[in-house]
């Protein structure tokens, strides 16, 4: 009897247990009703579509001449006279300025004569060797004596010509640095001749981009001084070294300068081009996420819903960036709220 009794007793909290439960999923039901779904995310598109794809390099280049010399006078001496004015233009070896040159003449006139008289009395010399009137001992020696006499002869008269200052090229007298009646002193700078005939761009590219630039490679070149004006090149050289202190390659344009209106030293804006496309896939680059292990991706709406694309990028134009795998043509790119969106959220896409 006991026993029967501790069993409806069981029977009776297991039935109220489960009618609690009961209530409980229906109150916890209601209230899940009750609630108001998440709205969608309000976002704007833009719809990929081909486009021309213009990549270059833009760096800073540095107008140089191709013939640009420091003179400097072999032979010390006071400056007599300038043959040239500043700024004038001058062939190749034309003189520019004379040293004064009476003591160096002098000594070249006496070397001279010396010379004469030596050549005289070996050809007289040589007469009375044949006929067995002197040893060749001293025949020899009056050979030698002609031969020594033309050596310092010859030495005198570069000298003297050295007071005859030339230009090695030809160009323009840029400036000079000794006025008549200074003293020139021997291997210091003495003269500046430039030739701005035609000239080359100096320019520096990123370690990086050393794979896609060769020689031939397009170029554009723009000039503070001569803003709309463009002048077209090529690259005619490129390093073969990379400089260790800033990571940069060395390239090289040539340009004609006609009119002579770009200087030396003036700074040119480089454009170099490293690819061309007609329909190419762009989009903004603030709208790609680089993510684990190096993997890029972007979010596309379809039906109201963001999916995640992993893409491939490939060149750049201004902040345009292109795929190069990973979309097609016609998908729709979410543009904004990207940071805050994950793959399947819910998206209205504003008007």
């Amino acid at each position: 009897m006991k026993a029967l009794t501790q069993l409806s007793l069981s029977l009776a909290a297991g039935g109220a247990l489960l009618l609690a439960l009961e209530a409980c999923n229906n109150s916890e039901a209601k209230q899940d009703a009750a609630a108001p779904a998440k709205p969608a995310l309000s976002v704007r598109v833009e719809e990929v579509t081909p486009r021309p794809l213009v990549d270059v390099i833009q760096v800073s280049g540095i107008v140089k001449a191709h013939d640009d010399v420091m003179i400097s006078p072999e032979e010390g001496g006071v400056v007599k006279e300038w043959k040239v004015r500043k700024g004038q233009s001058v062939a190749k070896d034309v003189v520019l300025a004379v040293l004064k040159d009476e003591i160096i003449k002098a000594s070249f006139s006496a070397a001279d004569a010396q010379y004469k008289m030596a050549a005289m009395n070996a050809a007289m010399q040589e007469k009375v060797y044949r006929e067995k009137g002197i040893s060749e001992l001293q025949y020899k020696n009056a050979l030698y004596g002609r031969d020594a006499a033309k050596a310092n002869a010859d030495l005198m008269k570069a000298r003297w010509e050295r007071t005859q200052i030339k230009s090695p090229v030809a160009g323009i007298l840029d400036d000079y640095f000794y006025d008549e009646g200074e003293f020139a002193p021997p291997a210091m700078p003495f003269a500046r001749v430039v030739n701005i005939v035609s000239l080359k761009i100096l320019a520096e590219i990123p370690e990086r981009h050393a794979g896609t630039i060769t020689v031939n490679t397009p170029a554009q070149l723009t000039f503070d001084a001569f803003p709309g004006d463009t002048i077209t090149a090529k690259v005619n050289y490129v390093g073969s070294t990379v400089n260790a202190s800033n990571r940069s390659l060395p390239v090289e344009m040539n340009i004609d300068n006609p009119g002579r209106k770009l200087k030396p030293e003036m700074i040119a804006k480089v454009k170099i081009l490293r690819a061309s496309k007609n329909n190419a896939l762009l989009i903004s680059e603030n709208v790609v996420q680089l993510v684990d292990r190096g993997r890029n991706i972007v979010y596309v709406e379809n039906g109201g819903i963001a999916h995640e694309r992993s893409v491939i990028l490939g060149a750049h134009q201004g902040n345009l960036v292109e795929v190069v795998t990973g979309l097609k043509p016609g998908d729709r790119v979410i543009v904004t709220s990207t940071q805050t969106l994950v793959n399947g959220q819910a998206v209205s896409v504003a008007q």
